[in-house]
């Protein structure tokens, strides 16, 4: 990052000095004495080598800032490279540097000083806390003279853009409904059909076709084998993710909107490494970097394989807020033109209105099968009466799961942090120094 040239601003306490220098001058017009000119050349002399030192800490004094990822996920560590070098002639007894990045949890502030022509490195880190889209910088560094009578400061102007996504964790115990597609993923439900999926072999039984037999395990064991096949899962699966800010409960990360958001990237993970396709549907809202009000966002990844399509779905839960008004029923109506035979549907919801169930049965007879991960928002702070919900949902034929506050994610990936630098005392000076990690040269 390149910063722009520094400017020297007097400290208040220097603007008098020209008027004192003036008084001083005038005395010794009126009664020459050897006070005055003392006062005269210390005040002048120093008042021009402060401004001398200034100077050449302006001329002289550089900082560089790296951030060498554009992304992190919640929980990892956000790890800054600053380096300050001073080619001036003249130390900088202290260098404050003033950070504007609008990450939660983080900030570049500090203070440092340099000997003159000494190289200063060093790190800020700060762990992520919250999802979105933020921004580092802009960031000033300011010094002075050690009189300080004149301040130095160097504007740093420019920005970069970081995404936090949100974390991805296991989800013990939580089971997909499969609808009648085929697939190429694996499940290890058997089956009496043949499909893509060969699971094993067993003995022939009357009225296995030749198709089934295995021929290789056959005249190993010199008697009929025949091959069992595992049921195909279902196609694509719609990830639909209730964002309506009527429903939500709790404050901050333990949110309904966080937990959803969670569960969403986590579902969506395990069933791509399975090979399936997934897409995501939530109405909510976003706030642009500097806009002062959200605006609407209409959220809608069509189902794809790969990791690609991984990414592409964190980037969206990043950046989506719950907000607006879309009833869960209305977005289910919306997504009737989305879906086909076949299809999965998983609705991640803190509603606990029975009215939106009614929005399922309809892709229900069309072959879609659903499935609902209900957040109990009266354990986030709320109300409502997810028993009854979870009782109405069973009567026709649809699972569901209860989540509730404080459920213990772990997540999938542990990422690598940078422990704190190790010191060690020298035994002959008794000096710091800094062992394993780059410091001052």
């Amino acid at each position: 990052m390149k910063q722009e040239a520094a400017t020297v601003t007097p400290e208040p306490m220097t603007r008098w000095i020209p008027a004192i220098l003036v008084l001083l001058l005038v005395l010794q017009l009126i009664t020459p004495s050897r006070v005055w000119i003392a006062l005269l050349a210390i005040l002048g002399g120093s008042l021009a080598g402060a401004y001398w030192w200034a100077r050449q800490l302006a001329g002289h004094l550089s900082i560089t800032r790296e951030q060498h990822y554009g992304w992190v996920h919640v929980g990892d560590l956000l790890e800054e490279q600053f380096s300050m070098h001073n080619e001036a002639w003249v130390p900088a007894p202290w260098v404050e540097i003033d950070d504007g990045s609008d990450l939660p949890g983080y900030s570049a502030r500090s203070v440092r000083s340099a000997d003159a022509g000494q190289t200063v490195r060093w790190r800020t880190e700060g762990v992520c806390r919250q999802r979105g889209l933020f921004t580092l910088g802009p960031w000033q560094a300011r010094t002075g003279d050690p009189l300080g009578l004149f301040e130095i400061s160097i504007q740093h102007p420019e920005t970069q853009s970081i995404l936090v996504y949100p974390p991805i964790v296991h989800l013990p115990g939580l089971s997909l409904p499969r609808g009648a597609a085929s697939g190429s993923g694996r499940t290890s439900r058997p089956t009496h059909e043949v499909t893509a999926n060969a699971a094993g072999i067993r003995g022939y039984a009357p009225g296995d076709t030749w198709g089934r037999i295995h021929w290789r395990s056959t005249a190993h064991r010199d008697e009929l084998m025949a091959k069992t096949f595992d049921l195909e899962p279902s196609g694509d699966l719609w990830i639909v993710l209730d964002l309506d800010a009527a429903v939500q409960a709790g404050a901050g990360e333990e949110s309904t909107e966080e937990y959803a958001v969670i569960l969403a990237a986590s579902l969506a993970n395990r069933v791509l490494d399975a090979n399936r396709a997934v897409g995501l549907v939530a109405y909510g809202t976003w706030q642009p970097p500097g806009s002062a009000e959200p605006e609407p966002l209409p959220t809608l990844v069509l189902p794809q394989k790969g990791r690609a399509q991984q990414w592409r779905i964190l980037e969206a839960l990043a950046k989506v807020r719950a907000g607006g008004r879309w009833p869960l029923a209305r977005v289910l109506a919306e997504m009737d033109r989305n879906l086909g035979r076949g299809m999965t549907m998983a609705v991640i919801t803190p509603s606990c209105d029975p009215e939106w169930v009614a929005g399922l049965l309809t892709p229900m007879r069309c072959g879609v099968a659903p499935t609902a991960v209900l957040l109990d928002p009266n354990t986030f702070g709320g109300q409502g009466d997810v028993e009854a919900l979870a009782g109405l949902l069973a009567d026709f034929g649809i699972p569901s799961q209860r989540i509730v506050q404080g459920t213990p994610f772990q997540p999938v990936f542990e990422h690598e942090r940078i422990g704190r630098p190790e010191l060690k005392v020298l035994r002959g000076t008794g000096r710091v120094i800094v062992v394993g990690q780059e410091g001052a040269k």
